[in-house]
C-alpha cells in the first residue's frame, strides 16, 4: 500500500537498532506533536448514549445500500438514516460486536449467535438467524468479532473459526484453524488472518497458507494488515507499523514516533491512501499518504470519548469513530476546519488580518500572531494584553484598535501611539493622501498623522463625544456615525479637522441592537432589524434598499453586522447562512450568494462577526473560542437521496400503528390519523438537512424545518398524495419523494351502508309519506267541521248583526220622531208667539169693543203657556234625555226657570226667539243669562252657549 510503504527502518529486526533510531527520532516527534497545540480541524459531530439512546460501546460501523449507517452496540443494533436514530435490541440480549450491511442485508454477530437483518414492508428492521440452523458447528462460549463481505459470500470470525455463509443457498462451511483466529482482513483481494501467536496466514481456495511465522516479527496484536504486491504491512498494537518481508522506506518515520506509546486498537485505510489509527486513551490519529500526521482528534476536540473502539469511512469520506462512550462523526471533506481554544489563552476573536506572511488575530485577551501557513502556536504581541476591537493594514504599517487606544506593530512588538481611550475603527480621510486617518473611539473620533516619523496621535474632534464604533466619510467634511442606542449621526468638519461645526440626528433609519454601517459598491450603508438603507446624501439622509434588504426578512435577522471586503463583497450574517453580495456583471442590482451555515453553529459573538480573506477563496471567521476557515471555492451541493422511513397512525390511548411504505396503499378510516417520518442519510455538520411537505388537495407546503416528520390528524376519507423535498443547510431543494395512499370510507359511508341507508331513507319516505297523508285527510275532515261551525256561527252572528241594525235604525227612527215633536212643539211655540203677538196688538187698539174682548179672552184661554212648557219638554227629554240629568248634577241650585232657559240655550236659541217662548222680553231674558251665568260660575271669557253646548 502506498500509504504504509514510507514507513522506514524505525522497526529493523534487531532490538540495538530499534533503541539507536527511537532515539534519534525523539526529537522529530517532539516537533510533529508541537503543532498540535492549535490545530485546525474538520468538523466533528458528537453523539452521546443520550442521544442514540444504546448502550456506551461502539465495536463496528458499516454503511448500507440505503446509505444508512449501522452500529454494533452494548445494546444492539443501532441505526441512523442522517436525522433519527433507532435501536433493535440484540437477539439474545448480549452484545453485538460486529456488523456487516450487504446486498440490502445487515449482518451481525453477538454471543452463540449470528444472523441478518432485513428490512419489512414497514420500514422496520427483523432480524432472522443463521447460526440456529448450524448450531452444531458452534462452539461453547463463542463470540463473533468480525464480519467481511467476500466473493459474494459472508464470513463470520469469531475467536475459535470462521463461518464463510452463502446468501442465495443458505449454505455455511466452517474453517477450524488449529490455533484459532484473533483477527480477519481483507486487503487487496486476499482473505488474511491472524491467530493468538500473531502468525499471518492466507486462505487460498479453502486452505491455510503461512505468511509470516509466529515471533518473526515483535507483536503485541496485529490491529490491521495491508497487503501490497508480495509485501505486507503489519500495524501492531504497541509496536506501529512493520513491514514483511522487507524492511520499510524512511519516509515514515515520524509516523512510527507519534504512535511510540500508544496502545492502539483499531485502524481504518482511508480514501487518498490516509490512514487512521484509533487508540485506548489518545485518541485518533489521521496520517497522510506521506506518514505526515494530519490530524490528531481528543475529547478536547470534539470526540466523544478518548478511546476508539471502531473506525469506517462512509460514501462521502466521512471518518465515523465508535468509542467507549458514544460516536463521532468527523467530515474530513468539508470545506470548514475550526481552531478551537479549548485553553482560553486565545479567547474570543473580534479581527484578523495577514501582514507580511503573518496572521495576526485580535481577540478579547490581546493581539496574538502566526505564521499564515502552518500549525505554529499563536504568540501574544509584548504589551497588546487587552480587549483587541479592530485591525487595520494600511501600506506596510498594521495599526490595531485596543480597548487602550491605537498600537501600531513595529517588528515583533506593538507601539502605543493614540489616545487614552479605547479605539474601534480606522478610515483613512478621503484627500489626505494617506498621511491623516480618523479613528473611531469610545468619545467620539481622533485623528492620527503620519509624517516623517511614522503615524503619531494628531488631535481628537470637538463637539461629538458619542462612542465612534461605526462612521464612514460622506466627503472630505461630512461623515456619518451609527451609534447602537443613539441612532444615526451626520458631521460636518471644519477645514482643520478639529471642531464638528455641524451635528443632526436622521429620522430614518431607526436606531437598532447590533446595527452597523459600512460602504459598499461607493455607497454607504446601515442595517439593522428594519433592513439595509442605503445612503442618498449627507443632507437628505438614508433610504431603504430592497435588494440589499432580502437576507434579514421574513425573521431571519440575527445581526446587522456588515463587512465589505478586499475582494469586493459585502458580508451579512442571519440566523440560518452567511450571506454575500457581489456586483454581477449583467445586472445594475448586487447578486446575492448564501452559504448555508446557521449561526448557531459558527459561535460568533452577536454583532462583533468579522471575517478576514487569508488567500484567495479562504476566509477566516472570528468566534467566540477560535476561528473557522472556509474554503469558498469547495463549497458544492453534495448528492443525497430522501427515503419515507415511517409511515404509522396515531391511536387514543395505544402505541402508533404501523402502515406498510407501499404507495397507493389503503389506510382504515379509524387509522386516520398519520404520522410520516423521512430522512436524508447525509452527516455533514454545517449541512443539516431540511424538510418541507404538503399533503395534495388537503393543505399547501410547510415551513423548512429540521423536524423530519409530517403529522395529519382525522383525515377525511379520499384519495392524497404526500410530496416531501429536502435540502442541505439552506440550500436549493434537491430531492423530493411522492406518496399516494388512500383513506378509506369509514363503515357508515360505506358502499353496502350508503345502499342500506338508502333503503331504510326510502321506507322512511314511504311511511312517512303514508302518516302526513293519513294525518292530512284527518286535519282537512277536521277542518271542514271546524270551518262548518265558524260558518253556522257567523249566520247566527249575521243575525245577531241584522237585530241590531234593525233596533238601531228602530232607535233612530224614535229620535226622528222625537225630533218631529220637537219641531212640533216649536210650530205651537211660534203659534202662541203669533197669539200673544195678535193679543198685544188688540190691546193696542183703542177702538176695541166687546168682541175683540171675547177673542182675546178665547185666545188666552187657548195660550196655556204652562201646557206648552210640558209639552217642549217632553220633546226635548226624547231628543237629548241626558242633558237635565247632567246639569242638574254640575250645578244643582238652577230653578224650574233657569233649566228652561238652558233648554232654549241648548237649542242654540237667541234672546230674540227666547222671550215670546217666556212671555217675557228680550231684556229681561238677558238679564235671566247674566243671573244665570253667576250661578253657574262661568269665566268672564268663557261662553254660556259654548258651554251648555258642551255639556
Amino acid at each position: 500500500m502506498k500509504m504504509l510503504r514510507g514507513l522506514n527502518m524505525a522497526y529493523r529486526q534487531t532490538d540495538e537498532g530499534r533503541c539507536l533510531l527511537r532515539s534519534l527520532l525523539l526529537w522529530w516527534a517532539l516537533s510533529a506533536l508541537c503543532p498540535l497545540a492549535a490545530q485546525e480541524l474538520p468538523p466533528v459531530r458528537s453523539f452521546k448514549p443520550e442521544i442514540y439512546l444504546g448502550g456506551n460501546q461502539n465495536w463496528m460501523i458499516g454503511q448500507g445500500q440505503d446509505r444508512f449507517l449501522y452500529v454494533a452496540n452494548n445494546a444492539g443494533l443501532l441505526e441512523f438514516n442522517g436525522t433519527a436514530w433507532t435501536l433493535y435490541p440484540s437477539p439474545n440480549e448480549t452484545i453485538i460486536r460486529a456488523v456487516r450491511p450487504a446486498g440490502g442485508r445487515v449482518y451481525t454477530g453477538c454471543y452463540m449467535e449470528f444472523g441478518y437483518w432485513e428490512r419489512g414492508a414497514k420500514g422496520q428492521l427483523s432480524y432472522r438467524s443463521v447460526s440456529a440452523e448450524n448450531q452444531d458447528a458452534l462452539v461453547p462460549d463463542e463470540h463473533i468479532w468480525n464480519i467481511l463481505e467476500y466473493e459474494g459470500r459472508i464470513v463470520f470470525q469469531s475467536l475459535d473459526q470462521l463461518y464463510i455463509y452463502t446468501p442465495g443457498t443458505g449454505g455455511m462451511e466452517v474453517i477450524r484453524p488449529e490455533h484459532g483466529v484473533d483477527k480477519l482482513f481483507l486487503t487487496d483481494g486476499r482473505l488474511i488472518f491472524t491467530d493468538p501467536r500473531q502468525a499471518v496466514y492466507e486462505l487460498i481456495k479453502g486452505e491455510q497458507q503461512l505468511l509470516v511465522p509466529p515471533g518473526a516479527l515483535p507483536s503485541t496484536r496485529w490491529i490491521d494488515i495491508q497487503a501490497e504486491g508480495g509485501q505486507l504491512f503489519l500495524l501492531d498494537a504497541s509496536e506501529g507499523v512493520q513491514g514483511w518481508p522487507a524492511p520499510l522506506a524512511p519516509a515514515w518515520s515520524a509516523a512510527a514516533v507519534a504512535l511510540e506509546g500508544k496502545s492502539i486498537y483499531s485502524a481504518r485505510h482511508l480514501s487518498g491512501g490516509q490512514l487512521a489509527v484509533g487508540t485506548i486513551s489518545n485518541g485518533v490519529f489521521l496520517f497522510r499518504p506521506d506518514g505526515q500526521l494530519r490530524y490528531h482528534f481528543s475529547q478536547s476536540e470534539g470526540l466523544a470519548n478518548n478511546t476508539v473502539l471502531s473506525l469506517f469511512e462512509d460514501d462521502e469520506h466521512n471518518l465515523w469513530a465508535g468509542t467507549d462512550n458514544g460516536i463521532n462523526c468527523i467530515n474530513l471533506e468539508s470545506p470548514i476546519r475550526r481552531f478551537a481554544d479549548e485553553s482560553g489563552r486565545l479567547g474570543t476573536v473580534y479581527a484578523a488580518e495577514v501582514h507580511n506572511g503573518q496572521l495576526y488575530l485580535g481577540t478579547n485577551q490581546g493581539l496574538f500572531k502566526r505564521a499564515v501557513y502552518g500549525q505554529a502556536p499563536f504568540r501574544l504581541i509584548p504589551g497588546t494584553k487587552g480587549q483587541v476591537w479592530a485591525l487595520y493594514r494600511f501600506g506596510e504599517d498594521l495599526l490595531c484598535g485596543h480597548d487602550k487606544g491605537v498600537f501600531l506593530l513595529e517588528g515583533e512588538e506593538a507601539r502605543k501611539i493614540g489616545p487614552e481611550v479605547g479605539a474601534w475603527k480606522f478610515e483613512p480621510v478621503p484627500g489626505g493622501k494617506g498621511q491623516l486617518m480618523a479613528v473611531g473611539t469610545y468619545r467620539g473620533l481622533a485623528f492620527l498623522e503620519k509624517n516623517g516619523g511614522g503615524w503619531a496621535y494628531r488631535n481628537s474632534l470637538q463637539g461629538f463625544d458619542y462612542s465612534a464604533r461605526f462612521f464612514e466619510w460622506q466627503s472630505p467634511a461630512e461623515l456619518v456615525v451609527s451609534h447602537e442606542y443613539k441612532g444615526v449621526f451626520g458631521i460636518r468638519i471644519d477645514e482643520a479637522y478639529q471642531r464638528a461645526v455641524e451635528v443632526k440626528t436622521y429620522p430614518e433609519p431607526k436606531k437598532g441592537k447590533h446595527s452597523s454601517l459600512e460602504r459598499f459598491d461607493g455607497a454607504i450603508l446601515y442595517c439593522s432589524r428594519d433592513g439595509v438603507f442605503r445612503m442618498q446624501d449627507w443632507a437628505a439622509g438614508f433610504v431603504r434598499d430592497s435588494s440589499l434588504s432580502v437576507p434579514i426578512q421574513q425573521g431571519n435577522y440575527h445581526s446587522g453586522k456588515m463587512i465589505a471586503d478586499a475582494a469586493g463583497r459585502l458580508w451579512l450574517f442571519t440566523r440560518q447562512y452567511i450571506n454575500y453580495f457581489s456586483n454581477s456583471s449583467l445586472l445594475p442590482t448586487p447578486k446575492l450568494h448564501q452559504i448555508p451555515i446557521a449561526s448557531s453553529l459558527i459561535n460568533a459573538m452577536p454583532g462583533y462577526e468579522n471575517i478576514a480573506i487569508l488567500q484567495p477563496g479562504q476566509l477566516l471567521i472570528g468566534t467566540a473560542d477560535g476561528y473557522l476557515l472556509l474554503n469558498l471555492g469547495a463549497l458544492s451541493p453534495s448528492a443525497y437521496q430522501l427515503t419515507l422511513t415511517e409511515v404509522s397512525a396515531n391511536t387514543l390511548d395505544k402505541a402508533p400503528v404501523r402502515l406498510l411504505l407501499e404507495p397507493g396503499q389503503k389506510v382504515p378510516y379509524g387509522l386516520n390519523s398519520l404520522n410520516f417520518g423521512f430522512a436524508v442519510p447525509a452527516f455533514q455538520k454545517y449541512d443539516l438537512p431540511e424538510f418541507q411537505y404538503q399533503l395534495e388537495g388537503y393543505v399547501g407546503w410547510s415551513e423548512w424545518s429540521e423536524e423530519a416528520q409530517a403529522q395529519f390528524k382525522n383525515l377525511p376519507f379520499g384519495k392524497y398524495t404526500l410530496r416531501v423535498r429536502s435540502r442541505l443547510g439552506g440550500g436549493k431543494p434537491a430531492a423530493e419523494l411522492s406518496f399516494p395512499f388512500y383513506i378509506s370510507r369509514p363503515w357508515y359511508w360505506s358502499y353496502p351502508a350508503l345502499g342500506c341507508y338508502f333503503v331504510l331513507l326510502s321506507l322512511l319516505a314511504f311511511f312517512t309519506h303514508r302518516a302526513y297523508t293519513g294525518y292530512y285527510k284527518r286535519q282537512q275532515a277536521q277542518l271542514k267541521k271546524e270551518a262548518q261551525k265558524r260558518l253556522e256561527g257567523q249566520q247566527k252572528e249575521n243575525e245577531l248583526q241584522l237585530v241590531r241594525l234593525r233596533n238601531e235604525q228602530l232607535q233612530k227612527d224614535i229620535e226622528n220622531k222625537n225630533r218631529e215633536l220637537a219641531i212640533s212643539t216649536m210650530s205651537l211655540v211660534k203659534k202662541n208667539e203669533l197669539l200673544n203677538q195678535i193679543k198685544d196688538e188688540l190691546k193696542a187698539s183703542e177702538d176695541a169693543n166687546r168682541n175683540i174682548r171675547a177673542v182675546v179672552k178665547t185666545i188666552n184661554r187657548n195660550t196655556n203657556e204652562e201646557d206648552t212648557w210640558n209639552l217642549f219638554k217632553e220633546a226635548f227629554e226624547n231628543a237629548d234625555q241626558e242633558f237635565f240629568k247632567k246639569i242638574k248634577e254640575r250645578h244643582p241650585a238652577l230653578t224650574p226657570n233657569d233649566l228652561k232657559l238652558c233648554a232654549y240655550l241648548r237649542l242654540n236659541l237667541s234672546s230674540k226667539e227666547i222671550a215670546p217662548l217666556l212671555n217675557i222680553s228680550v231684556r229681561s231674558v238677558e238679564v235671566k243669562r247674566y243671573r244665570l251665568r253667576k250661578k253657574m260660575e262661568l269665566e268672564h271669557d268663557e261662553g254660556l252657549v259654548e258651554y251648555i253646548l258642551g255639556i
